[in-house]
């Protein structure tokens, strides 16, 4: 080989060394450059989720988003040959910062199980009904039969159930079922309590009820106020308070996306979802009772609406082994990568067991069927 081709092998080889690095730069230069991006996103979605009315858009994103997103990340530093720390250490930032809006359960990996005490067993479901069996028409519909839903309900044998949605739907109003008379024929030994579009049932026995806003001045139609609803019921010697919940949700999906009115109604569904969720946890505060929290708070954990709720109550998903207890939407149409549905607990209450129930048809959200027990605890205990 003459010195002219070694020559021009070697220059050959050199440029394409160079081009291999620039490639090679520019990908990394990129990869770092969404990663601080998405820190960036993080950080601000952590400061507004909840707080600003607008920032509900991007918060309706499946959570597991905020995990995904760092794992990808985190990832593809194996592909590139700069800024691997760099990468890595900004994805794993970003993680830390969005833990509260991922969804995962993260006490799955501190789980241990709980000393048995001596107490008093109680069994409550919760299921968003789905427009009582659909009776509406609309976008997200499914074929629905309102006796096979009684009768799956019927099935779980729970002492209570808080049930969301006993409702219909007539073009943009959804006014409550008023004919209780199918639920009487289905559970003839419990007492049903019925509030706008929340139905509380209960074999054990009623002592109180009530809303938690008897002076809500909403006048939204889809749904209707109220939108918590307390039962108090004995269970032996003690009370348990029920909290049966259903927040009207954030965004009328029909609506046109590109008008004003789309986003005013927004901010309007933003004021008063925050308002319920701060007079709901200023409720629960004060109840020194045992109490219960649960239903369909068309909130995921990315959200960030129900924080201050989830500050002064357990979720009882943290006691199951349940790594993302999504809840919706169930039976096609979308994939189930939302938790809208929450059964929170406090004052004195041990979890021996926490279910999330294929609903058989019979709803677009998961059942949810949680075995309690009232530990043995006076009822002037303090709160805890």
């Amino acid at each position: 080989m003459s010195e002219r081709h070694v020559g021009s092998w070697v220059k050959q080889f050199w440029h394409r060394k160079k081009d291999r690095r620039s490639r090679g730069g520019t990908l990394s230069k990129t990869v770092l450059a969404l990663a601080v991006l998405w820190l960036v996103f993080a950080i601000t979605h952590e400061i507004l989720t909840g707080r600003f009315w607008l920032w509900v858009v991007p918060g309706v994103s499946p959570p597991i988003l905020f995990a995904a997103v760092p794992l990808v990340l985190a990832i593809l530093t194996v592909f590139i040959r700069s800024y691997r720390g760099a990468v890595f250490l900004t994805a794993l930032a970003a993680f830390v910062v969005s833990m509260p809006s991922t969804g995962l359960n993260f006490s799955v990996l501190t789980h241990r199980a709980q000393a048995v005490q001596p107490g008093l067993a109680v069994s409550v479901v919760q299921m968003n009904t789905d427009y009582w069996g659909q009776l509406r028409d609309g976008t997200l519909t499914d074929p629905r039969d309102r006796d096979a839903m009684l009768a799956y309900l019927r099935s779980l044998d729970a002492d209570v159930y808080l049930l969301q949605e006993h409702m219909q739907r007539v073009g943009d109003t959804a006014p409550p079922v008023t004919d209780l008379s199918d639920v009487a024929e289905v559970f003839p030994e419990y007492q049903a309590i019925a509030a706008g579009t929340l139905l509380t049932l209960s074999r054990l026995p009623v002592s109180e009820h009530a809303v938690v806003r008897s002076d809500n001045p909403s006048i939204l139609q889809l749904p209707p106020p109220p939108y918590a609803l307390k039962v108090d019921v004995r269970v032996g010697g003690r009370v348990l308070s029920t909290y049966n919940i259903h927040m009207p949700i954030q965004i009328i999906i029909e609506k046109n996306w590109l008008s004003w009115d789309f986003y005013n109604e927004i901010r309007r569904r933003h004021s008063i979802r925050k308002d319920e969720f701060a007079a709901l946890t200023a409720e629960v505060s004060r109840n020194q009772s045992p109490l219960v929290v649960a239903g369909d708070f068309n909130t995921s954990p990315a959200m960030g609406d129900n924080r201050g709720l989830l500050a002064v109550s357990q979720d009882a998903a943290a006691f199951s082994s349940i790594v993302y207890p999504a809840t919706w939407r169930v039976g096609g149409q979308l994939p189930k990568l939302w938790r809208n549905d929450w059964f929170l607990i406090r004052n004195d209450i041990r979890v021996d067991r926490f279910e999330q129930l294929d609903p058989q048809g019979n709803s677009d959200h998961l059942a949810q069927f949680v075995g309690l027990t009232l530990t043995d605890q006076p009822e002037d205990a303090p709160a805890r």
